[in-house]
Order: C-alpha cells, then structure tokens, then sequence
C-alpha cells in the first residue's frame, strides 16, 4: 500500500486515539476472493461492501482550528498561562466550563457547537468518567502558529508565517478609484493632525464605553466636528465602509 492508500485506510478504520479497528477492517474484507490466472470465469463476486464515510466532521474542525487561529494571531493572545491558572495542579486538562470561560475571555468568540467539536476533540478520558479537555495540546497546536517547539535544536529553521485573513466583509472592500480617494483623505488628516499636533486617540476612547473598540459613526462624525477635522459627507462614507 501507498502512503496515500494508508492514510485513506486510517481515516476510515482509525478512531480518536490514532489506533486501527482491525476487527471491522477484517469483518470488511471477509472471505476476499481467489483468482487464478487465466482461469474460467465462475460467476463469483466481490464480498466488499462499499461504504461512504462523510468527513465533513473532520473538515469542519480544520476549519475550526483556522478561526481560533486567526483570532489568536490578530489579538496576539497566549492562552497557555490563562488556563493553567484553572490547573493548579499542573495535569494538563481543564473542565469544559473552564476551557469555554478562557476561550471567551479572552474574545474567542465560538458557538455552542464549535465548543462542542473543540471538546469532543481534545477529549481525556479519566477514571472518574468526567468530562475533561487537554488544554495543553490545543494550546500547542495554536503556539505554532508563533513559533515551534524545535527551534533550539535547529536555529536556522525557517518558520512558516500563518497570515489571518482580512476581517473585511467582503462586501465592504473598496473599488480602486475609491482606494485612491480614501488614500488621499487619510494623508490629508495626517497632515492636518501632525501640523496642530493633535493627540486624538483619548477622544475616541472616551466614547469607547465598553473599550470594545467601536463607536457609532454619530460620535466618530461629532469628534470630527469638535477637532475641526475637514471631511465631507462622501470622504466620511468611504471611512464607515472601509472600517
């Protein structure tokens, strides 16, 4: 068998621990057929039962791990130091309510169904039959995207960069000749704010109450209005639908 064939034969024979249910591979291929070159054809046929394994669970959990990846790199947040202080212990595992408070505390924003697939995945099984999650291998999985585990052994290694995708709408992105005119409105307020030497960051922090990092544009155009910043109706338009 070819390197693919094996991986194809794991993928469907395999289970969680990475181990091969042989018996049901066996049950499979039971009584496989005998043929004998260039003898006649009896009438026989295959004992194989063609199956359809759907891995849509597998591909949706790739998926899941590329959004918790992205989050990770656009915030730059280490979630290892955060759930070890649910572990006092040190054993490497956290409770499902624990690892979901640090996921969510830290504005990894997952569904209830996403939580489930993370936890089903990073499952441990223990004596007490309690639900338990491996948090150190789910946090090493997102460390790669920063680094790798090998690095002192070979210094010269080239990483890999994991680029997050835009968080743009797609809806929302700019023409080329919009570009140019946002451009040019965001050189002109440069200017204009580095010539009066203006520190204009507090003001939108100010009207930031949740320090979510948003405001409504009613308040952007009124901080516009008290700092005499030069903006018309269609430049301001071009600001709301790029940020």
């Amino acid at each position: 068998m070819s390197e693919h064939e094996t991986e194809l034969v794991s993928l469907i024979y395999g289970n969680e621990q990475f181990e091969i249910k042989y018996d049901v591979f066996l049950a499979d291929c039971a009584e496989p057929l005998t043929y004998i070159i260039n003898a006649p054809y009896s009438g026989a046929k295959s004992t194989y039962v063609a199956k359809f394994i759907d891995f849509d669970g597998n591909k949706e959990m790739q998926d899941l791990m590329v959004k918790v990846k992205e989050c990770a790199k656009r915030e730059r947040i280490r979630l290892l130091e955060f759930f070890q202080d649910h572990d006092m212990l040190r054993k490497g595992v956290v409770t499902p309510t624990q690892f979901r408070s640090v996921l969510h505390a830290h504005k990894v924003q997952l569904t209830s169904h996403e939580y489930n697939i993370l936890e089903k995945f990073y499952n441990v099984p223990n004596e007490a039959n309690a639900p338990l999650v491996n948090y150190v291998d789910f946090c090493e999985e997102i460390a790669n995207i920063f680094t790798e585990k090998d690095l002192e052994k070979n210094p010269t290694k080239t990483l890999k960069s994991f680029d997050a995708p835009s968080i743009l709408d797609p809806k929302n992105a700019l023409t080329d000749a919009e570009e140019q005119k946002l451009d040019a409105l965001m050189s002109r307020l440069g200017t204009d704010v580095r010539h009066r030497r203006l520190l204009i960051k507090p003001f939108f922090q100010d009207k930031d109450k949740s320090a979510s990092g948003f405001i409504s544009m009613t308040r952007f155009c009124s901080i516009f209005d008290n700092m005499k910043l030069q903006a018309t109706q269609a430049e301001l338009g071009l600001i709301n639908k790029r940020f």
